[in-house]
């Protein structure tokens, strides 16, 4: 009865449970950092490539202005809207996760 109660009294087993929580709670706290530089990251390459289509959507404007005789603001955005609305359909047929999606356009009135 004697090495029960010492083995009770002995702080060993509560040094291991004590090292082994904080390897835990240490991995842990490491795997959501993780996580959240993931989900940052991935924010941050939507946002990049968000400004790189304004960008050539701003190009593309640019350009039907300055090439096309006698354009228009409303006849370029016209002719943009419909070169976009043709990639889009062709990206939903190729991705159905996306077919509920509803294509932006930059128009400025």
């Amino acid at each position: 009865m004697s090495t029960t109660f010492a083995d009770a009294i002995d702080p060993a087993p509560q040094q291991q449970r004590s090292r082994m929580f904080w390897m835990v709670l240490g991995a842990l706290a490491a795997g959501q950092l993780v996580a959240f530089w993931l989900v940052c990251s991935h924010q941050v390459r939507i946002a990049e490539a968000r400004q790189n289509e304004w960008t050539v959507q701003q190009m593309a404007l640019s350009d039907c202005l300055q090439y096309i005789p006698g354009s228009t603001i409303a006849s370029c955005s016209g002719r943009n809207d419909a070169a976009g609305a043709r990639s889009a359909q062709a990206n939903t047929s190729v991705n159905r996760a996306v077919a509920g999606a509803q294509p932006v356009s930059y128009n400025y009135r």
